[in-house]
């Protein structure tokens, strides 16, 4: 396994990224650390937020680019009443 692998293994295995996997909601402060850590590690993500109306619940869609035909999508809601998706593109 390559080195960048085994980092994004044991990146996600930590607490932000294994919330994210099981939490319907999340607050900034740990979108703000996700953040930090994917910054600090050199990991390439986007980010897109789209504020809540009355319809929809305030929400921010995270790509992290594994490799040019893989990348893990996140719906991260911000507001109670949404549900959280995981998306694995390949």
């Amino acid at each position: 396994m390559a080195n960048f692998e085994k980092e994004l293994l044991a990146l996600l295995a930590t607490e932000p990224f294994v919330k994210i996997g099981r939490a319907s909601t999340l607050r900034i402060a740990e979108v703000d650390a996700i953040i930090a850590v994917l910054v600090k590690i050199g990991i390439p993500f986007d980010l897109i937020y789209s504020p809540g109306t009355r319809r929809l619940a305030a929400a921010a869609e995270l790509t992290i680019h594994i490799n040019p035909t893989t990348r893990l999508t996140y719906t991260i809601n911000f507001e109670a009443g949404g549900s959280l998706f995981t998306t694995v593109t390949t």
